[in-house]
């Protein structure tokens, strides 16, 4: 119970949750940019197929 007071009252506690919280954005954004990536390129091969 005391690490919980420490992580929500501290600096370094609070320090740590933000980068935790940056880290977890970060990894959505990577993991949204990879699979509009994937769409575009199976839209691009789609298209030349076609042509």
């Amino acid at each position: 119970m005391d690490a919980l007071i420490d992580l929500f009252t501290s600096f370094s506690g609070l320090l740590s949750l933000g980068i935790i919280g940056f880290v977890c954005l970060m990894g959505g954004y990577f993991t949204r940019m990879a699979f509009r990536k994937m769409d575009q390129e199976l839209a691009q091969q789609a298209e030349q197929q076609a042509a």
